[in-house]
């Protein structure tokens, strides 16, 4: 009756005015506005579906994607940000689930043709996938769901670099670097370069905890700094180096001197200190001079160590 009474009280003809309210109505049932600015890299029914990934409309993302063909897999931003890493963005576990349920690809990525100013020659270039963003976060659920669904443990980024690299130097996401080897990422793939696995990062910054852990694991400790053309017996091996000789923290030793009996049980000598080692020797005022006959720590009195949990 309200509505009868308002119609009769205006001069547009009710044909006009209702004309009006189903226009009215139907830019209500619209997508609403992106929160984190989709629109800036996404539009149409792709930028629909990123911001039903922000709101975590389960409904209309599978709406989106099972009968209006939206298809994840081949929408990139202009900067080859694929659209299922807008859920990570957004942070929604839930509309990351649904569209890996709806069948995107967690490797889905964009390939993009170069020609190189070098060669001349036309190459192309990987850009990022969802797994890269995924390894970088603090929260592991989203990358333990793209594993779930046929995400690769060994992605490497734009730059050729290693998941379990993109998780170290994102604030150190160790549990990150955890899932990732127990599903199957080579533990001892170089990030990139010559000498820098997993095991080289800890033990030169004395986490020798966390270089136990990678050792049971199947970290390889002798593996050589070298140039490409050198012969793969020279070369300084970084970890053993590291295990042997670098300083730490007292609540580390007790690891240290694990990894250093895990050592000799397999005949891997104690090498030279190098001039950087005998240096923070000498500063944390610890024997530093290789004719001193330093001990080794698993020489010393056994002190037990704490176990690793996934968690650390």
């Amino acid at each position: 009756m309200a509505l009868t009474r308002a119609l009769r009280q205006q001069s547009w003809p009710i044909a006009g005015l209702l004309a009006v309210l189903l226009l009215a109505g139907c830019l209500q049932a619209g997508p609403q506005a992106s929160r984190l600015g989709a629109q800036r890299y996404f539009e149409g029914k792709a930028l629909a579906l990123a911001v039903a990934t922000e709101n975590g409309d389960i409904r209309r993302i599978n709406r989106l994607m099972q009968e209006e063909g939206v298809d994840p897999d081949t929408v990139f931003s202009t900067e080859g940000v694929p659209l299922l890493a807008w859920p990570l963005r957004a942070e929604r576990l839930d509309s990351l689930r649904a569209m890996l349920e709806n069948g995107a690809d967690p490797n889905a990525h964009r390939v993009d043709e170069f020609t190189s100013p070098l060669s001349g020659k036309t190459e192309s270039r990987s850009r990022n996938n969802a797994m890269v963003f995924a390894a970088a976060m603090e929260d592991s659920r989203y990358l333990e769901l793209l594993l779930d669904y046929g995400g690769d443990p060994n992605t490497r980024n734009v730059s050729n670099e290693t998941l379990l690299f993109q998780a170290l130097i994102s604030q150190n996401q160790w549990q990150n670097i955890q899932l990732l080897i127990k599903r199957g990422a080579d533990i001892n793939a170089h990030a990139y370069g010559l000498v820098n696995t997993p095991i080289t990062w800890y033990s030169t910054r004395g986490a020798f905890d966390r270089v136990w852990w990678l050792l049971q694991h199947g970290a390889d400790p002798t593996v050589r700094s070298r140039m490409p053309e050198d012969p793969p017996d020279q070369g300084r091996m970084v970890a053993v180096e590291h295990i042997y000789w670098r300083p730490t923290l007292p609540e580390q030793i007790p690891w240290q001197r694990q990894c250093q009996q895990w050592l000799i049980d397999r005949g891997i000598s104690r090498p030279p200190m190098t001039e950087a080692l005998r240096k923070d020797r000498q500063h944390a005022h610890l024997p530093y001079e290789n004719e001193d006959q330093i001990p080794l720590l698993a020489e010393l009195p056994a002190t037990a160590a704490t176990p690793v949990t996934d968690g650390r």
